[in-house]
Formats: C-alpha cells, structure tokens, sequence
C-alpha cells in the first residue's frame, strides 16, 4: 500500500466566499518547492508500486508456465499410457485368437488320444482277465491311464 502525500492545510468555506477565491487562496498557500517534492514524492512510490506489481507479475507469468509446462507433461504421458493401453489390448486379442486356434487344432488330436487310450484300457483289461491277473493290478492300471 502507498500512501500519497497530499495538502495538509484545511480550507474552510463561507458562504460569502466564492468557490474561484477558495482555490486561489489554497493555491496560494502551497509554495511551488513544495508542490514539486510532493510530485515528485508521490511519482517515486508510484514508481515502486509499479516495480513491486511487475515483479508480482512476472511471477505470477513464470507459475502459469509452469503449470502449463506440467499440464503438458501430463497430456503426453496419458497419450502415452493410452497408445500402450492399446497396443496391450491388441496382443490380448491375438492371444486369445491364437489359444483359440490351438484348441481348434488340438480338439480332433485329443479326441483321437481319447480313443487310444480307451482301447488301449480297453486291450489291457481284457488281457489281464484272459490272463487271470487280479483285479487290483486292473484297477491300478486303469487309474494310471486316467
């Protein structure tokens, strides 16, 4: 806050007095060295107040920068976790095509093991009931299959 510098000497008013004499006696009163030291008083803190505001100012300026710098930072690296998001996305897609193709392709593969081994069981317990073995050694081998 500045404070100006300012006439200190009261004027008072009559009603008998015109307001031209009023002024002339009030600019009578002030010597001109005076005036010149208040002008040039008052000029001085404006001048200081005017620094003072470019500085606040110029800092205020540099934060904006800074902000939009961050602000910047920020979009490119959502930019960036958006492209790797998509790209994840795709190789999850290929993934999945791909297990799908396996299973595709090993379904006929696993039926015909089903059935290799079931006549393999199969072959295997009607030998071993054309061969007398005991039952325990049939089980087991059925469990061994499975």
């Amino acid at each position: 806050m500045v404070e100006y510098c300012t006439t200190e000497t009261p004027v008072t008013v009559t009603t008998e007095a015109p307001v031209e004499v009023l002024s002339a006696q009030a600019e009578c009163s002030v010597k001109p060295q005076e005036l010149k030291s208040r002008i040039a008083l008052n000029s001085a803190k404006l001048l200081q107040e005017q620094r003072v505001t470019n500085l606040h100012v110029r800092e205020i300026s540099q934060h904006l920068e800074n902000q939009n710098d961050l602000l910047q930072m920020i979009r490119r690296s959502q930019e960036a976790q958006a492209c790797a998001q998509e790209r994840q996305a795709q190789a999850l897609e290929g993934t999945q095509a791909t297990l799908l193709a396996l299973i595709q392709m090993f379904k006929p593969a696993l039926k015909d093991l089903r059935k290799f081994l079931q006549n393999a069981n199969n072959a295997n317990v009607t030998g071993a009931v054309e061969t007398g073995e005991g039952v325990v050694n049939m089980t087991q081998q059925v469990e061994d299959v499975q």
